[in-house]
């Protein structure tokens, strides 16, 4: 494949229309109400709730009298209020959908850097390379896996992939320990691209919010614990583990049904880094959503609706069930496919499936 090629998509009349169609029924949606695009009453509650749990979950773990086995039980529900702050609050914020003031989106997107995540690398990784360019090999940085997995029919097949399907939760259950301990270091590291942005030289304010944030991470949930609790060593380790364990495969859960799935597709860009399809119907066609129900809609901060989540970004999650009634209205009328899942479980269960047909087929 060419080199530092810029990946760009084909323009199609039809989705043009399509896309003027469904920007004018959106903003009709926020107009007509006299409401904004960003965070409401709804937003701050849970904003305040998300932070709530967490801090009172580490006041619990760091002032309780536990056990050895109960304080990895308060480290995981320790865990569960730091992921519902992430989902709720963090990626909002930083796809700039928190508030139309970009000081309280950075505030927001802080939420990662506090529990262990790089809000700049995740920017990267996840705004500049997956949004821009779902499942193109090349570009999307969640197809990347050390060879691990083959999530892309295009990737080379490995004999260990046979059985991807199989070892997949254990190593899903790994993914949130590697992140908050080497991945957004090995991304640091000089020739990493992100979709059309190569070779970055990364801000030195970045890395110094970066570096100051894992400390102070490393420190509240590793090093205080150790020399406060009057709790075994091996308790304190096990239970940060164990909150790792859970938070992996619960986002793994969230987060790899929505791309990686029998009915997902996957355009090859060429050696010029052109991409057949057109933007909007790379959405339809690489994105489906699964589980549209208000108490997992409030809980998965949106997560779940994610063909509106792709298609407007800088919306607030809590508008996602609303204008996903709009998008599979306008879609209908346009004759294009929109996909979902009825449950969680099935959802997470399609993507096992796809693994295997990977892992099996060349």
């Amino acid at each position: 494949m060419a080199e530092n090629r810029q990946f760009r998509y084909a323009h199609d009349v039809s989705t043009s229309a399509f896309s003027r169609e469904l920007s004018a029924r959106v903003e009709a949606y926020f107009a007509e109400r006299g409401i904004w695009r960003h965070a409401n009453l709804e937003m701050y509650s849970k904003t305040v709730l998300g932070l709530v749990m967490t801090v009172a979950a580490y006041y619990w773990l760091m002032t309780g009298h536990f056990t050895a086995l109960e304080v990895i039980g308060v480290y995981v529900i320790l865990g569960t209020a730091q992921l519902y702050s992430a989902f709720n609050i963090a990626h909002d914020g930083n796809h700039s959908a928190y508030s139309d003031k970009k000081w309280v989106n950075r505030v927001a997107g802080c939420v990662f850097d506090a529990i262990g995540v790089s809000s700049y690398m995740w920017r990267l990784l996840h705004n500049t390379a997956h949004h821009s360019f779902v499942n193109i090999r090349g570009a999307d940085t969640t197809l990347v896996s050390g060879n691990i997995f083959r999530f892309s029919p295009h990737d080379r097949r490995r004999p260990l992939h046979r059985f991807q399907h199989l070892y997949a939760p254990f190593f899903y259950c790994l993914s949130s320990l590697d992140w908050v301990l080497t991945k957004d270091f090995r991304w640091l590291m000089p020739g990493k691209s992100f979709g059309n942005r190569k070779q970055i030289k990364h801000p030195l304010s970045e890395l110094i919010v970066l570096f100051a944030f894992k400390a102070f991470y490393y420190t509240y949930m590793l090093v205080l614990p150790l020399m406060l609790l009057d709790v075994p060593w091996w308790s304190i380790l096990i239970g940060f583990v164990a909150l790792h364990a859970c938070m992996g495969f619960t986002i793994a859960v969230i987060f790899q049904p929505n791309h990686f799935n029998e009915d997902a597709t996957y355009p090859e860009a060429d050696e010029e880094g052109h991409i057949g399809n057109n933007y909007i119907q790379h959405v339809f066609d690489t994105t489906s959503d699964y589980a549209n129900h208000p108490v997992k809609n409030w809980v998965l901060g949106g997560l779940n609706l994610h063909v509106i989540h792709h298609m407007f970004p800088t919306v607030c999650h809590v508008h996602y069930p609303a204008l996903t009634k709009i998008i599979k209205a306008t879609a209908e009328e346009y004759g294009m496919t929109y996909r979902e899942n009825r449950t969680i479980t099935g959802a997470f269960l399609a993507h096992l499936r796809w693994l295997k047909v990977l892992g099996n087929t060349a």
